[in-house]
């Protein structure tokens, strides 16, 4: 009988960490399984029968309403299925799966052309959206048929609906994301007339609660300020990193790339270079965090010809730190804080979107703060229930003096 076992837990902890998953998912993970192995639907189903298994992990999932916590679930009894079986419950499509085609690799060069020149977006941006559009055309043109005139949207109806069909709503919105872009690419290069396409729904009902924002409350974030230990040189740079992320709303790769020549000290200002839509921004620099940075460069910071700003302290010290060691503090941190529903960093981002939202700053300069090039992507923090949120103590910092 499948039921709650707590040698098959820790067994299925072990093969977690060995895949190399962190300490947050694997705690996420096992919550959402011990819940799952608690059901009734479960008891009777035998552990080495699979089928089953599968049918019953799809029957509690259905049951299971639209929430931030949806897809969590759903990856943590995957994850717990390929433990038991070895097996995925959905095999993923690869590029590997289909014999080299000239005229899309071709296609492919031309999108990320215009992605690099015209869009000035960032390498990694860059990589993901040329990655799903070459395995969309792969799956829709299999014969080796393919040309930019022949695309319709249901192609895309049925890349959607059938091949994608095991992905999260939230996966699926961001595919439609990205093949939109190459829509845009060949009306712009091309002069096709794609509205069929571009006029697809990018937020159906079902998706509309995955698009609302993630954010810390007031008390989690003095809790995971409260985590760092800012007796030890770690500790005191970890926390202006978590400060520059939460009170400058900038991404884990920004934060990598500050430099000690972005900040000017006597005016308050630090200025932003290195963005994902490559356009540089200059932020009024908070009080607490321009502190918090000069207690990391007085105390904490190792004598180093590097003029990046946060470097290593253990391995290659000195030498700057990268995206995911920035991103790893924070995590750290959180696990520390015993924030279940940390998502990710980009949560510190969606807390200063939030706290200016509800202080009355207008969505164009969040935007400009934010370095987003549309305003429609800082819209999305409008979605946030502001009556449920405590009220905060002040605006967007002030330069200062």
């Amino acid at each position: 009988m499948l039921m709650y076992n707590e040698t098959q837990i820790t067994n299925f902890e072990k093969h977690l960490g060995e895949k190399g998953y962190s300490d947050l998912v694997i705690g996420q993970y096992l919550r959402k399984v011990k819940d799952f192995l608690k059901c009734d639907e479960v008891h009777f189903v035998r552990r080495t029968d699979h089928e089953e298994l599968k049918k019953a992990i799809e029957k509690y999932l259905v049951k299971i309403p639209l929430s931030s916590q949806k897809g969590t679930i759903q990856a943590a009894l995957h994850a717990y299925y390929y433990f038991l079986s070895g097996y995925q419950i959905f095999r993923r499509l690869n590029l590997s799966d289909f014999e080299i085609n000239p005229s899309i690799e071709v296609e492919i060069d031309r999108f990320r052309t215009y992605l690099t020149e015209v869009a000035k977006l960032s390498d990694n941006t860059i990589f993901s959206q040329c990655n799903t559009v070459k395995l969309f055309l792969y799956s829709s043109f299999p014969e080796k048929d393919f040309s930019p005139e022949k695309l319709t949207a249901d192609h895309v109806r049925r890349y959607l609906t059938d091949t994608l069909r095991h992905i999260s709503n939230a996966s699926k919105k961001t595919m439609i994301v990205r093949i939109r872009s190459y829509a845009k690419f060949l009306e712009f290069r091309d002069g096709f007339n794609l509205e069929e396409i571009l006029n697809l729904p990018m937020t159906p009902p079902v998706w509309k609660q995955a698009r609302i924002s993630k954010h810390l409350t007031d008390s989690e974030i003095d809790t995971l300020f409260s985590s760092y230990d800012q007796s030890n040189p770690t500790g005191i740079r970890n926390y202006a990193i978590a400060r520059c992320l939460k009170d400058l709303g900038l991404r884990c790769s920004e934060a990598a790339k500050l430099s000690l020549d972005d900040f000017d000290w006597l005016n308050g200002i630090v200025t932003i270079r290195q963005t994902k839509s490559h356009s540089e921004r200059s932020l009024p620099l908070h009080a607490v965090t321009g502190k918090a940075i000069e207690k990391y460069l007085l105390h904490s910071r190792p004598a180093t010809q590097e003029r990046i700003l946060f470097v290593r302290f253990k391995k290659e010290p000195g030498q700057p730190m990268g995206t995911s060691q920035v991103r790893n503090t924070v995590r750290g941190a959180a696990i520390r804080a015993g924030l279940e529903n940390f998502t990710g960093t980009h949560m510190l981002r969606h807390t200063a979107a939030k706290e200016m939202i509800n202080n009355g700053v207008e969505l164009k300069m969040i935007a400009d703060i934010l370095g987003h090039e549309s305003i429609e992507t800082t819209s999305i923090y409008t979605k946030i229930n502001f009556t449920q949120l405590q009220e905060v103590a002040g605006t967007w910092p002030e330069v200062r003096s």
